[in-house]
């Protein structure tokens, strides 16, 4: 029965009948269970479900075994006559979010457990989950949206990644941006006491997580707007692609 409602909603229906399903569904639900247990269900459901797909938590599940470091291969692309860059970002930094997760997890179920007795009890855990889920999401999910596998295509027609695509002379820049920000070489105050700005972020931010987030961002000539071409990486990773797609247009031009 479980395999047949899995296929029918997984078949190509309208979304309004997919969704007409799953409201069936949840009316069955608390029918069955009751009004009290379904909606603390609904409560338990949505704290996972929020940081997952409202925060792009998926992205860094889906890396969740990818090395501590981001790394990428560069290949002829036969079908356009210039380069493939296949970019697999670096996982999201484990410690202390993992420990967390799994405290807060289990507190979500035994306050189901205990919640059919008591609603303070099931109240109380509930709110502790949330502060242990909460503290481990401002770990792993800065940059999540995106931390996720890229192919950037680099010939003479542009550069094509996803959505992205730019005419090569209408590439106005490449650079590395590290939360938002452009990530310069040079020191912050010129002179041997110059801090790179890097640290200083680092150090702003105060999580290993820092040191994953780097993106390569291109922006089209007359456009404010940069666009990612990929994201999740470390900062040797970032350099490094942004030199060879800079060589691999040169080629191609």
């Amino acid at each position: 029965m479980g395999e047949m409602m899995n296929n029918s909603l997984n078949s190509d229906k309208p979304t309004w009948q997919r969704n007409l399903i799953w409201l069936c569904v949840a009316l069955l639900l608390l029918s069955i269970l009751g009004a009290g247990v379904s909606f603390r269900l609904l409560l338990v459901a949505a704290v996972i479900a929020l940081p997952l797909w409202k925060w792009h938590g998926v992205n860094v599940l889906r890396t969740w075994s990818n090395p501590a470091t981001a790394n990428f291969t560069r290949s002829a692309d036969g079908g356009t006559g210039g380069y493939l860059f296949d970019v697999q970002p670096a996982r999201a930094a484990r410690m202390p979010a993992q420990p967390l997760f799994v405290i807060g997890v289990f507190l979500l179920l035994s306050a189901l457990l205990v919640g059919s007795r008591s609603t303070g009890a099931f109240i109380g855990l509930y709110i502790v989950a949330l502060v242990f889920i909460g503290v481990g999401c401002t770990y792993v999910l800065p940059g999540a949206s995106d931390r996720k596998s890229a192919k950037i295509s680099v010939s003479k027609q542009g550069i094509e990644s996803g959505e992205i695509s730019i005419p090569l002379k209408a590439v106005a820049d490449l650079n590395i941006t590290h939360n938002g920000l452009v990530v310069d070489p040079d020191p912050l105050m010129p002179g041997p006491d110059g801090v790179p700005i890097a640290s200083i972020a680092g150090r702003h931010m105060g999580r290993r997580q820092a040191a994953r987030g780097f993106t390569v961002v291109v922006r089209a000539d007359g456009q404010s707007q940069a666009s990612t071409l990929a994201g999740g990486l470390t900062e040797e990773c970032a350099k490094a692609l942004v030199t060879d797609i800079k060589k691999a247009m040169d080629d191609v031009a």
